[in-house]
């Protein structure tokens, strides 16, 4: 080996028994090392070591490996992950730091690695955000660990999230027309005697499916009450509606309906409609939708209320939802069909409760607006009801 210069040499002295120490055994085992002339000035300047990303076959390979949930597997994975890839070593010890944290083996005792691997294995994003940005307050010299830990993190979640909005789209795709359907049914009764004898019953259910291109609703209500011996009430509805994805706010929809109230005067009541919504408001704690279309109405009075008609109309509709709180909720259906001799309105407002499981108790109240009705009928006709609701 050629001598090195006597004016470096001190300089370098300990450089060859730092990086002996910083290698596996099999590396500190090569023989005449010999630094070219060109490397010796560099030597004695404190060079940060170039990182780069961990590669794609490399992470699946560990992420294998723990999956397996075999140690040695593990250790041996990263061995030759951190041979292999000597720029990427920082993120892999991270990956490492992660797995260590979670395994109940673990020997991880450095306290960041454990407070940011307990809030991962939470899977709640903005928990995870949170313990992050305050780790790295609070360690400001501990920044790029952290950064590589909440990298890894979101990257694991956004493949996560992939597989799991794949899988449910699949089952979406697979399933049969009367699979997937979700509801709930609502009861209510009244009595009172005395000086008023009536007694009175409320019954309902609300369906709805979600498709990957479209969405299916059904709502069926009936009330019925009789009051000292005669029908005081008797409103049945039925209706169909499905929705077609035009994008992640606009639909296409489609409506039909029939009605039957027998106080109001008409016996039957159709309505069929078509046109477009658009969701204003799409978040979790609320929702806002509206719509609006041409519609065909036809009305069939009961003998001596008036004489069936039939028009072209147009229909705007409003659904809103708030979730005030995870046990209460306030919802809105309205709608307004206008037609050139009669207008009619309707509208439908419900605070539900959570009671148990899927239990809720509902306070309603309900109006209806005609603006040409039958003789003797009045032009507003409201209802209250408060009913028990269950989910599934």
């Amino acid at each position: 080996m050629r001598p090195l210069p006597r004016f470096i040499a001190p300089s370098l002295l300990a450089a060859p028994v730092l990086f002996v120490g910083s290698i596996q055994p099999a590396q500190a085992a090569v023989s005449d090392l010999t630094l070219p002339s060109l490397v010796i000035p560099l030597a004695t300047m404190p060079l940060e070591p170039e990182t780069l990303p961990l590669p794609d076959p490399v992470r699946a390979m560990i992420d294998a490996a723990i999956a397996s949930g075999e140690r040695k597997d593990v250790e041996t994975v990263v061995s030759l992950a951190k041979a292999t890839n000597p720029k990427s070593i920082g993120e892999i010890e991270a990956i490492l730091a992660v797995w260590q944290a979670q395994n109940k083996g673990g020997a991880d005792t450095d306290p960041i690695h454990q407070m940011l691997a307990a809030a991962m294995a939470s899977k709640k994003d903005g928990d995870v955000e949170a313990v992050g940005a305050l780790a790295k307050k609070t360690n400001p010299d501990r920044i790029a660990d952290i950064d590589t830990m909440l990298t890894d993190y979101r990257a694991r979640r956004a493949a996560e999230k992939k597989a799991e909005a794949d899988a449910a789209r699949a089952k979406l795709a697979a399933a049969k027309f009367w699979q997937n359907w979700k509801g709930e049914g609502q009861i209510g009764a009244s009595q009172s005697s005395g000086n008023t004898r009536s007694a009175g019953l409320s019954l309902g259910l609300a369906l709805n499916r979600k498709g990957i291109d479209w969405d299916q609703r059904f709502r069926a209500q009936a009330d019925y009450q009789r009051t000292n011996g005669s029908t005081s009430m008797e409103r049945y509805l039925v209706e169909y509606e499905p929705q077609i994805k035009v994008s992640d706010r606009a639909f296409a929809f489609g409506l039909g309906r029939w009605e039957r109230d027998r106080v109001l005067g008409f016996g039957n009541r159709w309505n069929a409609s078509a046109g477009f919504g658009y969701r204003f408001v799409a978040g979790k704690a609320m929702t806002l939708s509206l719509k609006a279309g041409p519609a065909w109405r036809e009305t069939d009075y009961l003998p001596g209320r008036g004489q069936s008609e039939s028009e072209l109309t147009g229909l705007a509709g409003l659904d809103f939802g708030w979730a005030l709180s995870p046990t209460l909720k306030l919802t809105q259906v309205a709608s307004t069909t206008i037609g050139e001799r009669n207008t009619a309105a309707s509208s439908l407002t419900a605070l539900n409760a959570k009671l148990i499981g899927g239990l809720s108790a509902r306070f309603s109240y309900s109006a209806e607006l005609d603006t040409n009705p039958p003789p003797g009928i009045e032009n507003v006709d409201t209802l209250t009801r408060f009913t028990l609701v269950y989910g599934f």
